[in-house]
């Protein structure tokens, strides 16, 4: 059986360009539960049964103009429900960070085929199952942790500072320069083709309890808004629908000139999990029910 959560989702355009924002919402987010997938699909949200156990949820902040940024957060999206549909994993924690990997290598070539391909999407995700959240990471998004009082946020942004701290070298540059997204691939850490997560650090699991939350956010919400006030957003607003609203609102008045999304996991009764026998299978096509989502070119746009 799977738990019992109450999750809480805002994904907005923000302040919009009448007040210098962007002109489109290229953020998406995934909440899969109850044989339902829910993503937003251009203006609207996509509802799509699905198998699966547990609950997952992600965030997907699309780079590259807006019709670019906003495919490649779709496709992101839509092929972890697809992953979620597959049923439970042995491994979780590893069965994700292999799709993460696979799925990059297979988008990327898939989109390669109609020229360069400048468009990506960070990727953050978090799966539930019994009392243990197993999750991975690419990009500036993030996932935090609440529990009594005490936030914890569980991702390392990916930037070249960060990479460079990792390996033990010494970098000068600039403290936030996001050097790799799902989809566009490394900036400096090799082949476009490849991702860089590293099992441990950029995936991970962690035991959850009645009262805990899973906090998500694109950086339209974590660059802008300190972990403190995110952690007063718990405290004062208890409801996680009510959570993420107050979390846009605050970034959209801090000056966030970004997209927003927050998606808010409260944690209302654990079960039991037990693992079936089925491991993620390398070969499977983890896009095989996206639509092809064509061209992504355009300019990096952050």
């Amino acid at each position: 059986m799977s738990g019992r959560f109450t999750v809480g989702v805002v994904c907005t355009r923000g302040i919009g360009p009448e007040r210098g924002g962007r002109e489109e919402n290229e953020d998406n987010y995934l909440v899969c539960r109850e044989g339902q997938a829910r993503y937003r699909s251009g203006a609207r949200e996509q509802m799509d049964p699905t198998e699966g156990s547990g609950l997952m949820v992600a965030v997907a902040d699309g780079m590259g103009g807006h019709a670019h940024g906003d495919l490649a957060s779709e496709a992101a999206v839509q092929a972890l429900a697809n992953f979620y549909g597959k049923g439970r994993e042995v491994d979780p924690e590893g069965a994700l960070h292999a799709f993460v990997l696979q799925a990059h290598r297979r988008l990327h070539k898939r989109l390669a085929e109609h020229g360069p391909v400048n468009s990506g999407t960070t990727l953050t995700v978090a799966w539930v199952l019994g009392d243990r959240a197993y999750w991975v990471h690419v990009g500036d998004s993030r996932i935090y942790h609440y529990r009594d009082g005490t936030l914890t946020c569980l991702t390392r942004d990916h930037t070249r500072r960060e990479f460079a701290a990792r390996d033990g070298r010494e970098y000068l540059g600039a403290k936030n320069f996001l050097v790799q997204s799902f989809v566009f691939g490394s900036r400096g850490l090799g082949h476009d083709e490849d991702l860089r997560i590293d099992a441990g650090t950029d995936t991970g699991a962690c035991e959850l309890a009645v009262g805990d939350r899973l906090v998500l956010v694109t950086d339209g919400v974590s660059g802008v808004v300190p972990d403190h006030r995110i952690r007063d957003a718990i405290l004062e607003a208890p409801e996680p629908a009510a959570c993420a609203t107050w979390l846009a609102e605050r970034s959209m008045a801090a000056g966030t000139d970004d997209n927003i999304t927050a998606v808010v996991v409260r944690v209302d009764r654990l079960d039991m999990f037990r693992a079936d026998s089925r491991s993620y299978d390398l070969w499977d096509d983890p896009l095989a029910d996206t639509d092809d989502p064509g061209p992504a070119n355009g300019g990096q746009t952050g």
